[in-house]
């Protein structure tokens, strides 16, 4: 009996221990989070903005901002998915990895590996996961008080836009993806229903990378012909998009051959993915 008393004993002492070691990690942890946090270079939400794509992705989290660039290429989902928070405050990607799932314990330590900086509005003052994806979002502008500025039923564009079933203006992302793996990837504006600024994000098909190709690559003329289907749907209603069921009313015909390989289709499709998906940031 003394036994089992001697060993519970020491069990509790051993258990009571453990749990002032860890409270104390915590806390030093925590002093030494805000200082190094002092000590981080300030980027604000321009700059994280600028590096919003596969050659340079950074995300901020928490008020940290990372440079995961080098690690896109190894996360285990489609790269489409994790593309889509770069350039971006990424708090509700990153703790909603499913919905009300956070990222692992083991995910936020592969994290800090990538930390450069941390997120600061133009005053170089620290900003909130809230308030920059309020900002992201346009809302900062306000009244005089500070609170949001609110449009009227009767002013409101963007709700007269909705509710007729039409596509808001703003800035859109969309991919077309087979077998898992991203073949066209399309970013554009709409401004009053109209096509702006189209851009592919990426355009691929096995291994051949047409955005990449030089003019003395045989399939350099396919890439034109992609190009030229963009600088054709500028300033075009989206309906637009329906010609590109027959692409060669939009593209020239450059070397007798290359118009059989363009795939139409693939761009619908990653538009109307990004139709669907809805504006990916406010104009």
């Amino acid at each position: 009996m003394n036994i089992n008393k001697i060993a519970y004993s020491t069990f509790i002492a051993f258990v009571a221990s453990l749990a002032t070691l860890v409270s104390i990690q915590a806390l030093s942890s925590s002093d030494r989070d805000a200082a190094d946090d002092d000590a981080l270079d300030s980027v604000t939400l321009d700059e994280l903005a600028e590096h919003d794509g596969a050659e340079s992705c950074w995300k901020a989290i928490h008020g940290r901002v990372y440079d995961i660039t080098d690690y896109v290429p190894d996360h285990p989902t489609d790269e489409e998915v994790i593309l889509e928070w770069c350039g971006r405050e990424s708090t509700e990607g990153w703790d909603n990895k499913r919905p009300g799932v956070p990222h692992s314990a083991r995910a936020e330590a592969m994290l800090e590996e990538y930390l450069i900086g941390r997120l600061v509005d133009d005053d170089g003052e620290p900003l909130e996961p809230e308030a920059a994806a309020r900002a992201e979002e346009g809302d900062e502008a306000g009244d005089a008080d500070g609170e949001p500025a609110r449009l009227s039923p009767a002013e409101d564009e963007r709700l007269h836009r909705a509710l007729l079933g039409l596509p808001l203006d703003g800035h859109y992302r969309g991919v077309f993806i087979d077998r898992g793996v991203i073949q066209v990837n399309i970013t554009f504006d709409l401004e009053d229903g109209r096509f702006t600024r189209l851009d592919y994000r990426h355009l691929a098909y096995r291994d051949d990378d047409y955005l990449a190709m030089e003019e003395d690559d045989e399939l350099y003329p396919v890439m034109r012909q992609h190009r030229q289907i963009l600088e054709r749907l500028e300033g075009q209603p989206v309906t637009a998009i329906f010609a590109l069921y027959e692409p060669e009313r939009l593209a020239d015909d450059i070397d007798g051959y290359s118009g059989a390989t363009l795939r139409g289709a693939k761009i619908i499709s990653s538009i109307r993915d990004a139709l669907n998906r809805g504006v990916y940031s406010w104009p």
